[in-house]
């Protein structure tokens, strides 16, 4: 699967190495930039075009909200999903940053818990909006859920877990282009071949990977899947 890009704008430097920090523990997230100027941020947000901006919001030259609304008011094709991070507490920053569509807003300093809480829900929205083509009312309560920092619902059918799902996922990431049969999967995930078979056809049903048929010259044909 697709890694998250991710820029860090923050001007402390030691704050920042915190941040990446945290971030390499989790495969799913890259860190494309980082900037400690809003004039910097504007140069690596439009030549990256990241998913996810960690944004600070008192910055030498200005303020990280006005960015966000800028990018917001370009209309670019891929969104940008922000955290703001800040030592604001004041309800109007708060009711700001909410009218304007933020994923978060997370309080300096930042509990570490509570940045890997954040990182963990923006994941897991994000599984949970690639796994289904079409949604009922059900689906859209527990995306909301995710979004809203709710309780969080289990979007995976019965029968596929998060953790396992993810360690699929990885396997093909790592090895992008090769083909492999069930019994490989198996062998490298550590699972049983009705639980390597159940999971990959869930990722190919929901596109994550690619499963194809190849014929032999005898026999019947097998089946092999592949991330490209």
């Amino acid at each position: 699967m697709d890694k998250i890009d991710v820029v860090i704008i923050e001007d402390d430097p030691n704050i920042t190495q915190i941040y990446q920090e945290i971030i390499k523990t989790t495969t799913r997230f890259q860190i494309v930039g980082i900037a400690e100027t809003l004039k910097t941020a504007q140069t690596i947000i439009q030549a990256y075009q990241p998913q996810l901006i960690l944004l600070d919001n008192y910055l030498p030259d200005g303020l990280g909200i006005d960015l966000y609304r800028d990018l917001i008011s370009q209309k670019k094709k891929r969104k940008m999903d922000v955290v703001l991070i800040t030592a604001t507490d004041d309800v109007d920053s708060v009711r700001e940053a909410m009218q304007l569509g933020c994923f978060d807003y997370l309080l300096k300093p930042i509990s570490f818990d509570r940045f890997q809480e954040t990182l963990q829900r923006y994941l897991n929205l994000n599984n949970a909006m690639k796994a289904y083509d079409n949604l009922n009312q059900k689906h859209i309560d527990d995306l909301f859920n995710l979004q809203h920092r709710k309780q969080q619902v289990n979007l995976l059918p019965k029968g596929i877990e998060q953790v396992t799902l993810d360690r699929f996922i990885s396997h093909f990431s790592r090895h992008s282009g090769q083909k492999f049969t069930v019994e490989h999967v198996s062998q490298s995930t550590g699972v049983s071949k009705t639980t390597a078979r159940r999971y990959l056809e869930y990722c190919s049903t929901h596109g994550l990977i690619v499963s194809q048929n190849e014929y032999g010259k005898v026999g019947r044909p097998e089946r092999v899947y592949i991330k490209y």
